[in-house]
């Protein structure tokens, strides 16, 4: 059953217009500037007392790395790279998400604050992403790649490289109601557009076509819907009934087990996009759910309680 705080949010977000952004180009053009101030790219004051905050410069672009306070980081090292359809900044509740991970793992997270469209198409964010994936692995003997919605395709093109060029997958691939196919050309993403309060697939569509930038939107880097997923993962999938992007993520899910990659996948009902970073019920539930995934897969020696 469905919290009523859940209930509230999602009148929230119809009361407020969220998903106007998303209903056509024309409006998403127009309210570009909104969703890519400068400001945002800097963590909240919040986020500095909560956290230790290092920024460091990767392929001309910001890039931040929380850790707990105390200097002492006894979980793996998350790279989470945010959504927002490749053309939203990253927002405050990626930096929440972030700080919560490191204060319930004792981790450090780090956030590219990669180029966005339309100044930038794939062929700038994949290499700058790439390049901050590999600091963090040559940071830490564990690493996590996480991702939200476009982050989480960001996140399966580098696991694609990572595999091609022969190297070791991360721990885990942590997909937060991922966009997997910029075309979204499931029919019954059609259907779910009247019920997501959040998303629109007129508008995701431009953004997509954008991010391509005139390559076929069926590449794997692009829309790894369409990827060879054989010696990827292991992956934690979690994706809402109400979120258009759910036929996709089922099919992801299946096709990845069939390819013999270990799934983890939930399905939250009534649950809209990006949930899971958000102050309600389930929200902490599945933030409770990825910590006691993460904390698995963390060597004894290493928890704070030794």
């Amino acid at each position: 059953m469905v919290s009523t705080k859940a209930q509230l949010y999602v009148a929230y977000l119809r009361a407020t217009g969220q998903k106007r952004f998303y209903d056509d180009a024309r409006t998403l053009h127009r309210r570009l500037h909104r969703h890519q101030k400068p400001s945002m790219a800097k963590p909240p004051r919040g986020i500095r007392r909560r956290c230790d905050v290092e920024r460091r410069e990767v392929e001309g672009f910001a890039c931040w790395t929380l850790r707990p306070r105390d200097g002492r980081v006894d979980g793996p090292h998350v790279l989470h790279l945010h959504g927002g359809g490749y053309v939203e900044e990253i927002e405050s509740h990626h930096w929440r998400f972030a700080a919560e991970l490191v204060t319930r793992l004792g981790c450090a997270v780090t956030l590219p604050i990669y180029p966005l469209v339309p100044r930038h198409d794939h062929t700038d964010t994949l290499p700058m992403v790439q390049a901050a994936y590999d600091l963090v692995a040559d940071d830490r003997e564990r690493h996590v790649l996480s991702g939200d919605s476009a982050g989480a395709a960001l996140a399966l093109a580098i696991a694609q490289r990572l595999r091609d060029e022969g190297r070791a997958q991360p721990d885990r691939l942590v997909l937060i109601s991922p966009w997997l196919d910029v075309g979204l050309e499931d029919p019954i993403s059609l259907v779910l557009d009247e019920h997501d309060p959040m998303l629109g697939i007129t508008g995701l569509r431009e953004a997509g076509r954008m991010y391509a930038d005139g390559a076929d939107p069926h590449d794997p880097r692009i829309s790894p819907l369409y990827a060879d997923l054989t010696g990827l993962g292991p992956f934690s999938l979690f994706i809402g009934t109400r979120d258009l992007l759910l036929p996709d993520a089922r099919r992801f899910a299946a096709q990845a087990r069939d390819a013999g990659a270990d799934v983890d996948f939930h399905e939250y009902r009534g649950m809209f996009h990006n949930w899971v970073m958000q102050n309600i019920p389930e929200g902490r539930e599945t933030l409770n759910h990825l910590e006691r995934i993460l904390r698995r897969e963390i060597p004894v020696h290493r928890l704070g309680n030794g």
